[in-house]
């Protein structure tokens, strides 16, 4: 008997490639990014998947169909000038949140609207030019530099309502060009805030009433508005400071940033 002869090694067939430019398609349509791209190259994937026995056919159709329902509805927004809308909103957001500051972060001299009532805890304001309709200018800040832990509010006021009527007179200088619908307000850290190490007290002088056109700044010439209510454009958050003043009655809780 002779030995078997040996098997000749067997070298398995290789799986088809997939088509690059058919997952390329599929990405495009699914994101919808440069949507008439997407489609011609799923149209070109299905040319070259036929000819070269590659995979990728239904990635190729599934992005076609989405970048060309993508390319018919980007026609359709340009047709109804649904794009220049939606750049137009864009623009005002972009335009609404750079004039939006915390209130950590106002500076002297910067002239505000609020958002809702003037009275209550706020984290946010909408910083405006002066010469237009606002309801607040800022005249300093002054850091609670004798406390060691969170004095609470009762403790704070006082020291408030002294320090800034320094500041705004110094800020005013006449007192008697103020108009008469005017009044000092603070904001003050809340319990919150002070755990995030804010120490600082913003001094401002406001509209009790109606709005302010003009800087009070000395040498400026404010004038107050008898129309409007307090209403303003900013919008708040849970990193607001509580906001006193010798005017009305504070009503901020203790979410403060």
């Amino acid at each position: 008997m002779y030995p078997p002869p040996y098997n000749a090694p067997y070298t398995p067939a290789r799986p088809p490639s997939v088509n690059g430019l058919a997952i390329a398609s599929l990405v495009l349509g699914i994101v919808c990014c440069i949507p008439p791209l997407g489609l011609i190259l799923g149209l070109i994937a299905l040319s070259q998947i036929s000819r070269r026995g590659q995979r990728g056919k239904g990635m190729a159709i599934a992005g076609s169909i989405l970048s060309g329902i993508s390319t018919a509805l980007l026609a359709v927004a340009f047709a109804t000038g649904g794009i220049s809308d939606a750049w137009n909103g864009f623009r005002d957001g972009m335009d609404e949140a750079s004039r939006s500051r915390s209130t950590l972060d106002l500076r002297k001299g910067d002239c505000f609207t609020v958002p809702g009532e003037l009275e209550r805890e706020t984290a946010s304001v909408r910083v405006v030019d002066c010469a237009k309709e606002h309801e607040g200018e800022v005249t300093g800040s002054f850091k609670l530099d004798r406390f060691d832990s969170w004095p609470g509010e009762a403790a704070v006021e006082p020291v408030a309502e002294s320090r800034c009527e320094e500041i705004n007179n110094a800020y005013v200088s006449d007192a008697s060009a103020v108009p008469d619908n005017v009044d000092m307000y603070y904001y003050m850290p809340s319990k919150r805030s002070w755990r995030l190490g804010d120490r600082s007290v913003t001094c401002a002088l406001a509209a009790t009433e109606g709005k302010l056109t003009g800087s009070l700044k000395a040498g400026s010439t404010p004038a107050a508005e008898e129309s409007g209510g307090t209403s303003g454009d900013g919008t708040g958050d849970e990193t607001g400071n509580e906001i006193g003043g010798t005017s009305g009655e504070e009503t901020g809780d203790e979410t403060g940033a």
